[in-house]
Parts: structure tokens; C-alpha cells; sequence
């Protein structure tokens, strides 16, 4: 019975050792700097030099969009800093193809502040979801009517304030100012790794090795702000 007991205890713990040893996603950003057809050699923003295999990967385009392109229905990740509202750091467009990727909020990387001045780097949370768009709202005030000929000028503020919804009951209000860099994905494959270029991709690290999940590529010099 002590044997038995001894075995079984060994293969428990056998099978707990692999499963804490199951891949973790990670994210590396910085620049390609070599792709051959079954991996990319990275520089890391950090200065290190990962190589990562391409041969399950998905890969996208990271290309310039606008506030105007955030409409109802459309699907989007955004890292967001604060709370009550939170204020977007930055937001990608997702093609329908990929809607539902990454679905949820959660806790993200300290990424580039774009919306303060300095850029300092930030702890972010993510939210992927569905948009429904609300209009900015602010506090009544006494005020007076002025009537008279218009000079067009932008906005004092410019943000737009989105309701993001995810996993059927949870929403986030998200606020997003007009440096916010606004991006959309579009759909590619592994020719777009291009030396020089930057690169955004999410990884399954398992020991020394990164399996590389999504791929995302900066079009036109673009650096993906996420």
C-alpha cells in the first residue's frame, strides 16, 4: 500500500510539475532584424535579441486609422490608464475576421503614454470588446447666447467617450482623447517581415523557446502603440 500510495503521490505531483510548466503568453515589441521561413530575429525595445518561431502565427498589418473609424458594432483592444473613467493610451481596430480576439478586461504591460506629454511609460490594463458609441457628456453650467458669424476651431478637449462591452456582461467606460494614436489591423502573412520594421507580436514562452501567436508589423514606419 505504501508503494502504491508513493507512485501515485510521484505522478501527482509529476503531473502538477507540467502543468505549471505550460507556456505563458508574453509580448515582445521592438524591431525586425532578420526573418528567414520559420522565424523572426528581434531587437527588443530593451536591447536584447529574441528569435521567434513563425510557423503558427497569424499576421497582421498595424496601419494608421481615426477616432472617426470607432463606430458602433466595430470590435477593438485598447490599453487604458486610470479609472472612472478610464482614458485610452492608444486603440487598434480589429478586422471581423479576428472580432472576439483576446475578449475580456485585463491586466497589460506598462506601455508608451502617448496622450501626456514626456511619453513615460504607464501600467495599463486591456479591454477587447464591442463598441457602442456615447456622446460626451459634461456638467451643466450657468451660461449666455452669443449669436453672431463662426470661425471653425477644434474642440477644447476632443475626446470620445465609448461604452466597450465584452464576454456578453461586462462593459468599461473608456474615454479617448485626441492624441490617443488610433490603429487598425489588416489582415497579412509572414512577407511582411521586413528588417528594419517595428513589430509587435505575442508569444507562448516555454522555457527558452517563444512560439510566436500574432505578429503585428508597423506599415509605412509605423511603430504599433500597443
Amino acid at each position: 500500500m505504501t508503494r502504491i500510495t508513493t507512485f501515485a503521490v510521484a505522478g501527482l505531483l509529476a503531473l502538477t510539475g507540467a502543468a505549471s510548466a505550460a507556456p505563458q503568453l508574453e509580448r515582445v515589441r521592438g524591431t525586425i532584424d532578420s526573418a528567414d521561413a520559420n522565424s523572426v530575429t528581434i531587437t527588443t525595445n530593451e536591447g536584447k535579441s529574441e528569435t521567434v518561431q513563425i510557423g503558427g502565427a497569424k499576421f497582421v498589418w498595424v496601419q494608421k486609422s481615426s477616432l472617426d473609424n470607432i463606430k458602433d458594432g466595430v470590435f477593438i483592444g485598447t490599453a487604458t490608464k486610470g479609472e472612472n473613467p478610464m482614458t485610452a493610451l492608444e486603440v487598434v481596430i480589429f478586422p471581423d475576421s479576428m472580432r472576439g480576439t483576446g475578449e475580456g478586461h485585463y491586466a497589460w504591460d506598462a506601455i508608451t503614454d502617448h496622450t501626456a506629454a514626456g511619453g513615460a511609460k504607464v501600467k495599463s490594463a486591456m479591454t477587447n470588446g464591442t463598441v457602442k458609441s456615447e456622446p460626451s457628456a459634461g456638467p451643466k453650467v450657468k451660461s449666455a447666447m452669443t449669436n453672431g458669424t463662426v470661425a471653425r476651431s477644434s474642440g477644447a478637449s476632443g475626446e470620445k467617450m465609448l461604452t466597450v462591452t465584452y464576454d456578453k456582461e461586462g462593459s468599461k467606460q473608456i474615454a479617448v482623447p485626441p492624441q490617443a494614436p488610433i490603429v487598425a489591423f489588416e489582415p497579412a502573412d509572414k512577407a511582411i517581415l521586413k528588417p528594419g520594421s517595428k513589430i509587435f507580436a505575442v508569444v507562448a514562452k516555454d522555457g527558452d523557446k517563444l512560439d510566436g501567436k500574432m505578429l503585428a508589423v508597423g506599415k509605412d514606419g509605423l511603430t504599433p502603440p500597443m
